[in-house]
């Protein structure tokens, strides 16, 4: 260790003072993939905590939840309820998102409770002189609601002050009768919280005599587990009895593509990294050789210059990884913020995402992972320095070159990772861990050829280089050839940063496509009426004569009443659809995966069958002919399965019914959007403002158009897949750094070879553009090499969103214009890096140069 250490202060710090930039750029690789590793993992933790906390500050003392989906249940099943003898307290609850009425303050959350039995489950910490102890108060005054001190900040709002928002019934005005303190329940939902007569959220929020849910509390002494089974067995299939937590559930499920494409990209971040330390230590290495050799000769055992080296990279992670986390955090905080408005606008979930906590495991497997990647990529130059006889070492070329048992080594390895993807390929699809596992298979085999691969290239390569540039031409080829383990490994990082990139843009146009199909099949209608112009929640209902209303209009064919909402299905909430499927397929394309059209139409509309949607089949392993059996207020419902079509409605997918059956098994004649068909000829737009005329007063409502429509879930999409250009941005800087680093260590390896071409009457134009030649022949063939390897990624990745929770079958499409446009991107980066190594070899005094060696 003391050698090491010696051998450190006399070779390592000078060299590293010396080099700086190098030093930095070392690090730099290293600081890359933590943060990116460290970003990705905290955004996607924080979105999932906040919802978490916000579930658990909600809950209060709550130890179970019973909900019927979001259809609500009869207030009668409270009674029920409350009659357990195992249970202690049984709450009712309303919990409903409302967007304030003044300009730019956003949502917030009211929950509707029973003060009378709420206090038991939930403490109301108010401010002030006011109090609770007479809950009669809210119950005198309907218009009464208290808030926490962050929404009376937000919205300055006071004691007897009002609150204006949006609700089932218009615009309303509530009066501030409390202020709470900003803890516990108060600070859900990031403090924008009220709360309410439950009785009064029944009216205003257009929920008729139902409740949400009902908050229990268990007798002391019972286990919870016992009250659960009791309340489920009372209830029936048509409820769910979970602890509060189990909510988080709903989150993670839906947010499992993403979090998914978040592990990937950070994975192959990390790998990515390896390569492009394992560049920077072959330049030190490369330019110390001479020093190595000496060390060498003079008796050091190689077991000294490995030591040497994995000190380096050790040090060298450590700043790395010490940079990297607080660099990490800071990313998070942007990856949190874009994580949780995209959760909001897909799905609904509107979270006010807690601030990223770097935890001490997070920390410890962050830094792990950087200072392996750092080894690693350290180990191999220092390896192969320290296996050289030392005459090998001093001279020039010859450490990069991949010897023919190298080769058949990595044919071996290639064959034998060929068939792990065989063998996961056969395994199926129906899991997520097979095509995860063939997906970092076939990255592996990749990496194993990519150095056969390069080879073959430059070899077809070189003829038309020489022929365009007889002198340069000829000499970048060979220079690309003599050090192919270096080249291959610049090349490898550059495939597999551009791989990532082609596989996730052809992911987004496989999805636009296929949804864009979607919508064309099946958002056939003129005019949609809707209460949230978002369409991710279902908040509020439409007036129950609102469909016979528009109905009568001029101009208006047909309108179709469609309601939406998840009900339990057995271990999850699932999207229930109902509408009149006679009717829908007369105006509608449905796109059949399973079953006959015909028949298919006639036995769900007759209320003999029900229709699935391609992902819920595809996750929950059910086809046609299978029997689905849903929990109902009347009793379960069993029917058979008489379709399964391509539908992208809901995220963790939907059951289509007949609104028929729908009314006569739920006792619900609601609607929550209408599908207006027009008379030929009419005027769209006039119609529209008809409609917002004449029923204006009745709630809630927004009118939009077809094209509203397809371009808000446009924009859904291209915010979820905005995530492509962070891939593209990483795949350009490892195009810099990795070609940068390959250039310099060849202008050190040929500063003799350089040098006696100048001694010979070369022009440094020629030197110049023999470099520039050599960084576009790089870049080129990664390109190559990457582009096709991306298209066997977008296989893989298709094949894993298909496996995994969303089920969804995309098109498999090429993104052949992104791919177009990625080549000259990269071309031109490969010359900007090679700007530098190019000058500091032409501006090298020829006479330095042979005194190299």
């Amino acid at each position: 260790m003391k050698s090491a250490t010696r051998l450190l202060l006399l070779i390592s710090w000078p060299y590293a003072r010396r080099r700086r930039f190098r030093t930095v750029l070392t690090v730099a690789s290293i600081v890359l993939g933590v943060a990116l590793y460290v970003g990705m993992q905290l955004g996607s933790q924080s979105v999932q905590q906040s919802f978490g906390q916000m579930i658990d500050r909600i809950a209060g003392m709550t130890q179970l939840q019973i909900t019927a989906g979001e259809n609500g249940f009869p207030e009668d099943v409270l009674e029920r309820v409350q009659d357990v003898p195992e249970v202690s307290a049984a709450s009712a609850v309303i919990e409903t998102v409302v967007e304030s009425e003044l300009p730019g303050q956003g949502s917030l959350l009211i929950l509707g409770v029973d003060m009378m039995s709420d206090q038991k489950l939930r403490s109301y910490q108010l401010e002030d002189e006011t109090s609770l102890d007479d809950p009669l108060v809210l119950l005198a005054q309907p218009d009464s609601v208290i808030v926490s001190r962050q929404l009376a900040d937000r919205d300055r709002l006071k004691l007897r002050s009002t609150l204006d928002v949006l609700s089932a019934v218009g615009p309303i005005r509530l009066q501030v009768r409390g202020i709470m303190q900003p803890t516990g329940l108060a600070s859900a939902y990031g403090g924008s919280i009220a709360v309410m007569d439950i009785y009064s959220a029944q009216h205003v929020f257009g929920r008729g005599r139902t409740f949400d849910r009902i908050d229990v509390v268990v007798q002391p002494g019972t286990p919870v587990e016992a009250c659960r089974r009791k309340l489920q067995d009372l209830l029936g299939s048509g409820f769910r009895v979970e602890a509060p937590s189990s909510r988080r559930e709903t989150l993670d499920g839906v947010t499992r593509t993403l979090a998914n494409t978040i592990a990937a990209t950070s994975l192959l971040a990390l790998l990515v990294a390896v390569f492009i330390i394992y560049n920077t230590f072959s330049i030190a290495v490369t330019e110390r050789r001479k020093e190595i050799g000496i060390l060498r000769a003079l008796g050091a055992p190689r077991s000294a210059i490995i030591r040497l080296v994995l000190l380096e990279g050790a040090i060298a992670g450590a700043i790395g990884v010490a940079v990297g986390l607080p660099a990490g955090r800071l990313l998070a905080a942007g990856v949190t913020h874009f994580l949780g408005y995209l959760v909001g606008q897909i799905f609904g979930y509107r979270l006010a995402a807690e601030r990223p906590v770097l935890t001490l495991t997070d920390g410890l497997i962050a830094a792990a992972l950087g200072l392996v990647a750092s080894l690693l990529g350290a180990f191999l130059p220092a390896l192969h320095a320290a296996r050289q006889d030392p005459v090998v070492v001093l001279r020039k070329g010859h450490e990069h070159a991949v010897t023919p048992g190298q080769n058949r080594m990595r044919l071996w390895l290639a064959a034998a990772v060929a068939v792990g993807i065989v063998t996961g390929m056969l395994e199926g699809h129906s899991k997520a861990f097979y095509p995860t596992v063939v997906l970092i298979l076939a990255a592996t085999l990749g990496a194993l050829l990519t150095p056969a691969a390069v080879a073959l290239l430059i070899r077809l390569l070189r003829p038309v280089l020489k022929a365009v540039w007889p002198v340069e031409g000829a000499l970048a080829a060979d220079s690309l050839l003599t050090a192919l383990r270096r080249t291959a490994s610049t090349v490898g990082a550059l495939m597999l940063s551009l791989a990532m990139a082609v596989g996730f843009a052809g992911l987004s146009l496989g999805g636009r496509e296929s949804i864009t199909e979607w919508l064309n099949d099946l958002m056939t209608f003129d005019l949609f009426v809707t209460t949230d112009p978002s369409l991710t929640t279902h908040t509020f209902h439409l007036p129950a004569d609102l469909p016979d209303g528009v109905a009568k209009l001029p101009g208006v064919a047909e309108v179709q009443p469609v309601h939406m909402g998840r009900v339990p299905f057995r271990d999850s909430l699932v999207m229930l659809i109902s509408v009149d499927i006679a009717g829908m397929a007369r105006r509608s394309r449905f796109k059949l995966l399973e079953g006959n059209l015909a028949q298919m139409i006639h036995q769900a509309s007759e209320g003999h069958g029900l229709i699935l949607s391609e992902s819920l089949a595809a996750t929950r392993n059910l086809h046609l002919g299978n029997m689905v059996e849903l929990g109902t207020p009347s009793g379960p419902l069993k029917l058979p399965v008489v379709g399964v079509y391509v539908d992208f409605t809901d995220q963790q997918g939907n059951i289509v019914i007949d609104r028929s059956l729908y009314v006569r098994c739920w006792q619900d004649d609601s609607a929550d959007v209408l599908r207006v068909y027009l008379k030929t000829g009419a005027d769209q737009m006039r119609v529209r403002q008809e409609i917002l005329d004449r029923f204006a007063g009745q709630g809630r409502m927004f009118v939009l158009t077809s094209g509203d429509v397809k371009q808000q879930v446009t924009n859904i999409l291209n915010q979820w897949y905005a995530m492509s250009y962070v891939q593209i941005a990483m795949a350009v800087l490892v195009a810099l750094i990795g070609i940068v680093n390959s250039l310099t260590v060849s202008v050190i390896d040929r500063r003799r070879e350089l040098g006696i071409l100048r001694a010979l009457g070369g022009l440094r134009s020629q030197i110049r553009r023999a470099i520039w030649i050599e960084a576009g022949a790089i870049g080129l063939i990664g390109a190559i090499l990457g582009l096709v390897m991306g298209a066997v990624l977008l296989w893989f990745t298709l094949e894993l969103n298909r496996s995994d929770a969303f089920g969804y079958g995309y098109n498999y499409i090429y993104p052949a214009g992104f791919a177009l446009l990625l080549v000259p991107l990269i071309l031109a980066s490969a010359w900007a890096a090679s700007i530098s190594p190019a000058e500091s070899a032409v501006h090298r005094s020829p006479a330095n140069a042979l005194e190299y060696e």
